[in-house]
């Protein structure tokens, strides 16, 4: 195979829930997300793995009910939370088969639920969404009311769980509209117990809330970027110690000297300033290295920092080498990660290409082989 790889270290990532747990303390339950293929680092791998550590997840968090099948089949125990509920009557009746939860968002969701339950002569529960100011998915809170009298024209149907999502939980300037989307949401559900339901779980936080908004904890928090490593959501005050799980690494493939004035890459975006070691990995923007970081992205080489030069193409990058000391053919190349004394986050080169870490990660494709290392 191509000598490209990512490094999945699930030791941390169960360590990283470990932490999060010790962050909310014993009352309040964590759900590891895992969507999106667990953010690019494999759902089920991640599951299975948790699954068997002292501390095993509470919940695990998936959007579609696809992912969640794909867990049970690969034998995922855990209560599953189908995020972005269901969209059609047979994977309604995929949630009963395959025992996930699924979220309701919309008043017609609940006539195709329970006529699923109602086929399978049991009784399901569900998470009810409240668009508190995201404005994506959710029951407005001025629909609230007839959301609940409809609901008891559905006695097979147990609401467990009322949900919302925080739009700017990382952003500490907008904390007055965060704090907005928290009281809606506690005067929500004052509004549902007050019709005489009492849903076991209340939840408000992603990783962002999770670190920064104590009263948006509720007893269930969203842990996804908090989950593998990512650290650019914790606010500054906040204490807890995760660690990046995934690395990005591949090799040179080619190195070859050119004179100063030799451009290098499509449409002549890069010129040689002196005579240059330029050497060839590969790997591109397939497999997900974005183009955007094209003639500002470095890696490091044998712990030392090496720059990205012309542009990014579709399979191969080329790289300057030049005061790289002792770089071979076939040198290890990392680009998240570490290297010696030096790292390259998914952070920081987020921040330089103009994205967050979550993209970059979601964004490495199938062409990059996963590696999975309990400890290293």
């Amino acid at each position: 195979m191509r000598p490209n790889w990512a490094e999945i270290r699930l030791d941390r990532v169960a360590n990283n829930y470990k932490a999060i747990k010790q962050l909310v303390g014993d009352s309040v339950k964590v759900m590891a997300v895992i969507k999106a293929d667990g953010y690019g680092h494999g759902a089920r791998e991640i599951a299975n793995y948790l699954e068997q550590q002292t501390i095993t997840p509470d919940w695990l968090g998936v959007v579609l009910v696809e992912e969640g099948i794909q867990l049970r089949e690969a034998g995922a125990k855990s209560p599953i939370l189908c995020l972005a509920g269901f969209w059609q009557e047979d994977q309604a009746m995929d949630c009963i088969k395959y025992n996930l939860v699924p979220t309701i968002y919309r008043f017609d969701m609940l006539e195709t639920l329970s006529k699923a339950a109602r086929a399978n002569n049991c009784e399901w529960r569900f998470h009810l969404k409240i668009d508190t100011g995201m404005s994506r998915l959710g029951i407005l809170p001025g629909e609230l009311s007839d959301f609940v009298k409809l609901l008891k024209n559905y006695p097979e149907l147990i609401l467990d769980g009322v949900m919302t999502h925080l739009a700017s939980a990382d952003e500490l300037e907008k904390a007055e509209f965060t704090n907005r989307q928290i009281k809606t949401f506690h005067d929500c559900l004052s509004q549902i117990k007050n019709h005489g339901l009492n849903p076991t779980y209340q939840h408000i936080s992603n990783s962002a809330g999770t670190s920064s908004w104590l009263e948006a904890r509720g007893n269930l928090v969203r842990a996804g970027g908090l989950l593998y490593g990512f650290t650019d959501t914790i606010a500054p005050n906040v204490v807890i110690k995760v660690a990046p799980a995934l690395s990005l690494h591949t090799r040179i493939i080619l190195l070859k000297r050119v004179p100063a004035g030799t451009s290098l890459g499509y449409c002549n975006s890069f010129f040689t300033k002196r005579e240059s070691l330029i050497a060839t990995l590969p790997i591109g923007y397939e497999d997900g290295l974005r183009r955007n970081y094209s003639n500002i992205g470095k890696v490091l080489i044998r712990g030392q920092v090496a720059s990205i030069v012309g542009r990014i193409s579709m399979d191969l990058t080329l790289i300057d080498v030049t005061d790289i000391v002792g770089v071979q053919l076939g040198d290890e190349v990392v680009l998240i990660g570490e290297s010696g004394d030096n790292s390259i986050s998914a952070e920081k080169m987020a921040a330089m290409t103009g994205t967050i870490s979550y993209e970059l990660t979601c964004g490495l494709s199938d062409r990059v082989p996963r590696i999975y290392l309990t400890e290293k």
